[in-house]
């Protein structure tokens, strides 16, 4: 080989090298610039005042604070991301990394997480927080849903659900042939025909036109979700009926959280852990004000008598003993009574 042939492979290998220097140089300038090493979508279908949103951007700063920045948790509120039903379906195929569920919304995943679902199985808030906050709070959190390679990292309060209406409503005979909004459950459903109403499933964007229009006469949820959404305007009465406290469960891929360095995977858990905390501050602060908001709205708010309502509710419980296990049901029970 020439010495022209030697000089111009050397020469080549030299430029090789020198690429190759500075695109690797590049990309650590890139990776100590923007210091991310994950970057998780987290979705939910509420606005942007719910207590559960606030409680998702604080846990956004609480991620980036115990990782240094090198985890980072955007919020995607408001639907953005899709329906509940999307965003589970999104953990599975990696377009979303954080979804928030109603219960009864992983019960097509898990049926037997229906035991929430249940009307009048929580006595009270302190009641609730007890059980979710306990031995069978941690088994849906953690052995339930790893059947379905999902692993939940918080609980949320979601209040005492209660029945609103275009009409007054002060007993169960009143409900008789209604039409009222629930989410697309049959469990809910089952609740509605036992009160002797139409369970309706309607998105929750599309509430408010179906009780302006008289799609629905009625619609059932917690006072802050009521308020913030302005169905009062449209349903003007609220029946305390409190028939069901059901969590919802802020809900990540199991095999993608284990993924993580063990050090990531710990600051996730305990920035969660945190943000339930937080969350419940929050809930009961704005509750309080959502109830006063009502009443200055216009409002009318009627205490039911809860015992007919209570007994009609039996019929639910009598189809779903066997689907969520009647040991567990006793074992919340006992709680109660304690």
């Amino acid at each position: 080989m020439d010495l022209k042939k030697i000089v111009l492979i050397a020469l080549s290998i030299i430029a090789m090298m020198m690429l190759f220097v500075s695109c690797e140089g590049k990309e650590e300038v890139k990776s100590s610039e923007n210091g991310v090493q994950y970057e998780l979508n987290l979705g939910d279908v509420l606005s942007e005042m719910h207590p559960h949103s606030q409680a998702y951007y604080w846990f956004a700063d609480r991620v980036a604070e115990l990782t240094d920045g090198a985890v980072k948790v955007n919020v995607f509120v408001n639907s953005a991301l899709g329906n509940q039903a999307d965003l589970i379906e999104g953990l599975g195929l990696g377009t979303v990394e954080i979804a928030k569920s109603m219960t009864t919304g992983l019960s097509v995943y898990v049926p037997e997480i229906q035991i929430f679902d249940l009307p009048y199985m929580f006595s009270d808030p302190e009641h609730f927080l007890e059980v979710i906050d306990g031995e069978i709070g941690e088994y849906f959190l953690t052995d339930a849903l790893a059947s379905q390679d999902m692993i939940g990292i918080a609980y949320f309060y979601g209040g005492a659900r209660s029945i609103y209406t275009s009409e007054k409503v002060t007993k169960l005979a009143d409900l008789e042939g209604k039409k009222i909004r629930v989410p697309p459950s049959k469990i809910f459903q089952s609740l509605a025909d036992s009160f002797g109403a139409s369970g309706t499933p309607v998105p929750v964007g599309e509430i408010y036109t179906a009780l302006q229009t008289g799609v629905v006469d009625g619609a059932e949820n917690a006072p802050i979700f009521y308020y913030q959404q302005k169905h009062n305007e449209a349903a003007p009465y609220l029946a305390m009926t409190e028939h069901i406290i059901t969590p919802d469960i802020v809900v990540m891929s199991k095999s993608y959280l284990e993924s993580m360095p063990k050090e990531y995977q710990n600051a996730i858990l305990q920035a969660a852990h945190e943000m339930s905390i937080y969350e419940r501050e929050l809930w009961f602060e704005q509750e309080k004000k959502a109830i006063v908001d009502l009443k200055l709205s216009g409002v009318e708010i009627v205490e039911v008598d809860k015992s007919e309502f209570k007994e009609a509710a039996k019929k639910v419980w009598e189809q779903y003993e066997d689907v969520v296990d009647k040991n567990k049901i006793d074992a919340i029970q006992k709680l109660a009574n304690n």
